[in-house]
């Protein structure tokens, strides 16, 4: 019994997380050397500011003060603010800036007649027929770092980029778990991103500040029935002909959500979308770089998490015979008794690791692959997760900590 639990366990790990580390090893080695940002152009390429709304009366006027703040020639740029039909009072703290505001960029609002979702509204950006160079989407809990419009320009410029995202920034940190796990996944996301780019294009993006080239996406539509609508633009771009890239330095900041219930329907949502991503784009054919990073992806999406699984359930199934094996008395390999010995030790990361940086690393990976397994079994089960409730609490904490 020990040997077939030991055989599943190894197997399974070693199956499920290797093609994941060696792509991880790869791109963690190409982001040292990511794309050079090209020099400020002599002409600013335009702009429209893409920004979706719903029921974001508290947080609407802090990020639309934010967006005056960036420096850019106003008479290359737009602000599209368009409403998913929000059933508080988002539309007239609207108007009220709109009266007394010093900026000078025109402003436009489309008002949807139901609310549909974040990708609805995004397709009904998209039949829109803009001029500008540039759509420029980004969320009402996001705030931009200084420059960022600038840099964007500088990005777009290069004719051979076609789509650009940012890179969180968090606000107001603390040593709650989720905050560290966040923390921790993310600096695994970020040097994978990074090297992706690097080497062709990346396949995620970040929604909350994200760049693409008109020409490339206009009077197309994204699937509107799962969320990852940035994601799946990035994606159009690359089969458009341009590179979709994550720069490092172009942040923005946000609040993480503000409790640990909040934050792992967060992390559901986004590994929901992600999920949807690859296994509907997965028969389409890429170039063989890119193709190379879809289905390494997509593995560490859809797959790598059920083999995780397995192997954890094997690994405490393990634990459990092999304590109860000595106890008994009864005599066993001394390869289980070593297997045991790693198993505890590793056991006791995941457990109270949190202020250990292997265990917080390991307390990362194991919670992102059961909200990937999750995820994954919602979508067989067909739950739509489309839709969400804004964390309120988090919300205010960005608005508290940005003064």
């Amino acid at each position: 019994m020990l040997d077939i639990l030991a055989l599943i366990q190894a197997s399974s790990a070693f199956i499920g997380v290797s093609p994941f580390i060696f792509h991880w090893y790869k791109m963690k080695r190409l982001s040292k050397q990511p794309i050079e940002i090209p020099p400020e152009p002599s002409t600013w390429p335009s702009l429209t500011i893409v920004l979706p709304v719903w029921n974001e009366e508290i947080m609407l006027k802090k990020k639309l003060e934010d967006l005056e703040k960036q420096e850019y020639p106003s008479n290359q740029l737009d602000l599209v603010v368009i409403d998913s039909h929000s059933s508080d009072s988002t539309l007239a703290v609207l108007k009220e800036w709109e009266l007394t505001r010093n900026s000078e960029f025109k402003l436009t609002t489309i008002i949807m007649d139901s609310h549909k979702g974040k990708s609805a509204a995004i397709n009904r950006i998209l039949q829109e027929k803009f001029s500008s160079d540039v759509l420029v989407i980004t969320d009402a809990d996001a705030l931009l770092s200084p420059n960022s419009l600038k840099r964007i320009g500088r990005w777009f410029s290069d004719e051979k980029i076609g789509a650009v995202c940012g890179s969180q920034q968090i606000i107001g940190l603390n040593s709650s778990e989720h905050q560290l796990n966040e923390m921790t996944y993310r600096s695994f996301y970020h040097d994978l991103r990074i090297g992706e780019s690097s080497q062709s294009s990346t396949p995620i993006f970040e929604g909350s500040l994200a760049a693409y080239r008109t020409s490339l996406i206009k009077g197309k539509q994204i699937d509107s029935t799962y969320n990852a609508d940035d994601s799946q633009l990035a994606i159009m771009v690359h089969r458009a002909g341009g590179r979709s890239i994550m720069d490092f330095e172009l942040t923005f900041f946000e609040s993480l959500p503000s409790s640990t219930k909040a934050a792992n329907i967060r992390r559901l949502r986004r590994a929901s979308g992600l999920i949807h991503l690859f296994s509907r784009n997965y028969s389409i054919k890429f170039d063989p770089l890119f193709s190379k990073i879809f289905r390494r992806e997509a593995w560490s999406h859809i797959l790598m998490p059920f083999f995780v699984v397995i192997s954890g359930f094997t690994m405490l199934c393990h634990i459990v015979y092999s304590s109860y094996s000595i106890l008994r008395g009864i005599s066993f390999h001394d390869f289980h008794i070593l297997l045991l010995f790693f198993d505890s030790i590793f056991l006791f990361l995941l457990l109270f690791g949190k202020y250990i940086r292997l265990g917080r690393i390991l307390r990362s990976f194991f919670v992102a692959q059961w909200t990937l397994f999750l995820a994954n079994i919602e979508m067989f089960q067909g739950k739509d997760r489309r839709y969400w409730n804004q964390d309120i609490e988090s919300r205010k904490t960005i608005i508290r900590d940005s003064e």
